[in-house]
């Protein structure tokens, strides 16, 4: 009998859900979404359906709501910040050679000419279109995200969602979308046709952040996760027990960290004998906070037993 590994297919099952979400989405739309936003102030992301980071959490699904759909902020702006490398990305033309379905997902394979030195990994995004997105001319109306899974040579084979829009991040609504369902009718049209197929697109990789999901999923089976749930005595401030640390020093890290920053460092000072720091990334920004918090707590004393670092 073959024993089956729960962990993968915990895994697995996070995978799927990250795909149904994120290759749903309209690419275009992103793009001015994006372009709105910046115009304006989305203030602290409640203008975007987010909500506040808390100190506690009543269950796991309470601290999912949380930061689940932060995490998707975080995959849109990646895959806007991509457009800005497009220029240095080239569109490829490629012929679907096969397509099967397995668990709700078109699964292509399409065969291009590689060039030597090309970057197209496991979980890169892709854009596919029936005609390249050129400024001056009208857009297509047939596109979609597809997420490389396996390269062998000139052959691809990617993963597809083109059963409709997932609704915010509820998988099991589903909306309609007239431009999936064109690009999930094209491609069995397009099977070794050597005369017509689809162009592609590298958008940026989605490795990291995926792991990062799944690690943020996990923690409905962690044995602690009760601590991260229910954290104890989060008010910011050094107490007299505290480690201390040069006054100098002090006004330096006070004077160049933000406030959440400046929590976590208090809390690493702290003689408390559990210590989670999550780390948050600022939606749409680089993480530039994060380095310079994190090069803070390894200058100074290590009193804590950090239990985990989720991201």
């Amino acid at each position: 009998m073959a024993v089956v590994d729960k962990k993968l297919l915990e895994e697995e099952a996070c995978i799927l859900r990250f795909c149904k979400v994120v290759l749903g989405w309209d690419y275009v739309r992103l793009l001015k979404e994006s372009k709105q936003n910046n115009s304006r102030n989305i203030g602290d992301g409640s203008a975007l359906g987010l909500n506040k980071v808390k100190d506690r959490y009543t269950d796991v699904n309470d601290y999912l709501a949380i930061f689940e759909p932060l995490l998707f902020e975080e995959v849109k702006a990646q895959i806007v910040q991509g457009r800005d490398e497009e220029e240095m990305a080239e569109w490829k033309f490629a012929i679907v050679r096969e397509c099967s379905e397995t668990d709700g997902f078109s699964i292509p394979v399409v065969g291009y000419k590689s060039e030597e030195g090309e970057s197209i990994s496991q979980n890169d995004l892709l854009l596919l279109s029936t005609t390249k997105f050129q400024e001056g001319t009208r857009l297509p109306t047939t596109y979609a995200f597809a997420l490389a899974e396996h390269r062998q040579g000139d052959l691809l084979r990617l993963r597809m969602w083109l059963h409709g829009e997932v609704k915010q991040i509820n998988t099991d609504e589903v909306v309609p979308c007239p431009r999936l369902s064109a690009m999930h009718s094209l491609i069995s049209k397009l099977i070794n046709d050597p005369n017509r197929g689809l162009y592609f697109l590298k958008i940026c990789s989605l490795s990291t952040i995926v792991r990062e999901y799944i690690g943020l999923r996990s923690i409905v089976f962690l044995p602690f996760k009760d601590l991260i749930l229910k954290a104890t005595d989060s008010s910011p401030g050094l107490g007299e027990q505290s480690w201390k640390i040069p006054r100098p020093l002090m006004e330096f890290i006070e004077t160049n960290h933000n406030e959440s920053q400046l929590a976590a460092i208090y809390a690493s000072l702290s003689r408390t004998a559990f210590v989670l720091i999550q780390n948050l990334r600022t939606i749409g920004l680089p993480p530039m906070g994060r380095s310079r918090e994190d090069s803070g707590h390894l200058q100074g004393p290590q009193p804590m037993a950090v239990a985990s670092l989720l991201k």
